[in-house]
């Protein structure tokens, strides 16, 4: 197993944390574990976060249990199973028994609502309890200048502040990328999204409890643009839908992911679709649309005393179910190479053993999330390197040791 953070006495840095999504949040911890005085700033008010659900498996779950993260707290579903329906009748076609996961991979695949985790993750944060200096949240700070080499950020309210390091987690859209001299290139998917929740209550009455107890990723579809992926969440009261669909069907230009729509559109979409799933459909609630994006990847994340993580690093669509799990995981290195292990590197040093350690498989994670858009069998679980060499697989995926990765490459600095 993963060693845990050495006690020692070290300098204590005062590090800026652009953005509190799920990435920033995780940094935040993961440095505050290490030692560090974090400060996140926000660009708006916490308001947490919008959306369904999101799975975290072993490689994501690990780390938030290193970092002493009540997960309980967060109200998971721990998922048994991938399962495999007919797109007509919903009949189950194959399945994927996660059974022996956690004796294999060390820790559990949990699935969570993404408010349930965000405002844990916050509370973590900025507790006065646990290990290491509580964070500060600053709100209503957007970053508007960053000079990498000063570590100086200045902010929309006039506010000037300058960091030992500036982790740059400000989203998707992020303003940081370009301020630290990242020029990102990226096109419209032919592939938008919905998503829906519906709560256990309504399932009930309307036959479908099924889908709340099966502890499963569900899949309709998925070997061409259409795909329908269901999962429980938030200890088994929620029930959460994404719902891939060809783009050129509504034209959705307009960015974001939090567009509303009606349950009449969403059935529309799909015709032919397993009875159930209209019937689920149609009794949803907070229905959006999300139009997905393909980034390349960038040609490098740090810039002096700044870094990028998360989605600011390397957008993804969600087909591999691994965007949080790689926010975490790049959260994660940081709060390694900060840790008092690797002391004796400067501040430079480690945000490129960060980069060196995290580039490669985050943007390997991304290109297959790609292929994984259209071909469900480039999902891990479904997906094995016997029909293709170098296919990600789940063993890749969550078996990953990234204490052991980092140990590596810091030989080289």
């Amino acid at each position: 197993m993963p060693g845990r953070i050495v006690e020692d006495s070290i300098p204590q840095l005062d590090i800026a944390v652009i953005g509190s999504g799920l990435g920033g949040l995780s940094a935040a911890i993961a440095l505050r574990r290490a030692g560090h005085s974090v400060t996140i700033y926000e660009r708006y008010d916490f308001g947490g976060e919008v959306g369904a659900s999101l799975s975290v498996a072993s490689n994501g779950s690990r780390l938030l249990e290193e970092w002493d993260v009540d997960i309980r707290a967060a109200k998971p579903v721990v998922l048994r199973s991938l399962i495999m329906h007919d797109w007509s009748t919903g009949e189950v076609t194959n399945t994927y028994d996660l059974g022996d996961y956690r004796a294999r991979f060390g820790t559990d695949y949990n699935n969570f609502h993404r408010i349930d985790l965000h405002n844990v993750l916050k509370d973590t944060a900025t507790s006065s309890s646990g290990k290491g200096v509580p964070c500060k949240l600053e709100v209503w700070h957007k970053a508007t200048g960053i000079d990498p080499e000063t570590g100086r950020i200045q902010f929309e309210n006039g506010k000037e502040v300058t960091a030992d390091a500036v982790v740059c987690a400000d989203g998707i859209r992020s303003v940081s990328r370009e301020q630290i001299g990242v020029k990102p290139k990226f096109v419209p998917s032919t592939s938008c999204c919905y998503r829906c929740i519906i709560g256990a209550d309504k399932l009930r009455e309307l036959g479908l409890e099924e889908y709340l107890n099966n502890n499963a990723i569900e899949f309709w579809g998925g070997y061409g643009i259409n795909k329908i992926v269901l999962s429980a969440c938030s200890d088994n009261n929620v029930v959460s839908c994404y719902c891939f669909y060809p783009a050129e069907l509504n034209d959705v230009t307009e960015d974001g992911w939090n567009l509303s729509t009606t349950a009449e559109n969403l059935v529309k979409t799909f015709p032919g679709l397993d009875p159930k799933i209209h019937k689920l459909f149609t009794n949803a609630e907070d229905i959006k649309m999300w139009r997905l994006y393909n980034h390349d990847e960038y040609p490098f994340w740090t810039n002096e005393k700044c870094t990028l993580l998360g989605d600011a690093a390397h957008p993804m669509v969600p087909d591999q179910s691994q965007g949080a799990c790689m926010a975490i995981e790049d959260a994660g290195a940081l709060g390694i190479v900060f840790s008092p292990k690797y002391s004796r590197l400067s501040v430079q040093q480690r945000l490129k053993l960060y980069e060196t350690t995290r580039k490669e498989r985050a943007t390997r994670v991304q290109s297959a999330s790609a292929r994984a858009r259209t071909n469900l069998s480039e999902r891990i679980g479904w997906s094995s390197s016997s029909d293709r060499p170098g296919k990600l697989t789940i063993e890749e995926i969550c078996g990953y040791d990234i204490h052991a990765h980092i140990a590596q490459l810091a030989e080289d600095f």
